[in-house]
């Protein structure tokens, strides 16, 4: 069952809102959606699950990549690297490559920045086999 969710915004941020999603060929309505969803699965999510879908992220970008293969040695030295040292270095690769690559951000990669065994369950999809939950 579907229901309403009232909130109070000013009519300029409202239109401008709306204006920006349409420019986007987005409905205002699926975007509040999606980030009340990512919030909900972000609070409620455990680091477990959390780590599992940071794995499942860098497997889909090594596959962006071309595959395993194709994933260079330097640049996953350098994240290593990175992760160890400096965690805003190491998420900033990790957008750019995205960027670079013309592929939509998952959100997970936002958790990144919460430490290292983050970066580094992202760094082994990267690098690392098929997750049991594709095969």
């Amino acid at each position: 069952m579907d229901t309403n969710l009232h909130i109070r915004i000013s009519k300029e941020l409202k239109e401008s809102f709306q204006q920006i999603a349409k420019e986007n060929n987005t409905d205002p309505s699926s975007l509040v959606r999606d980030w009340i969803g990512s919030y909900v699965a972000e609070h409620r999510g455990t680091d477990e699950a959390v780590a599992s879908e940071l794995y499942l992220a860098g497997y889909r970008l090594q596959q962006a990549l071309g595959g395993r293969a194709h994933v260079s040695k330097d640049f996953a030295k350098r994240l290593q690297e990175y992760s160890l040292t400096d965690q805003k270095e190491f998420t900033q690769q990790i957008l750019t490559t995205y960027m670079d690559l013309d592929l939509t951000i998952p959100s997970c990669v936002t958790k990144i920045y919460k430490g290292y065994a983050y970066s580094q369950m992202f760094l082994l999809g990267l690098i690392g086999d098929k997750p049991k939950e594709m095969e």
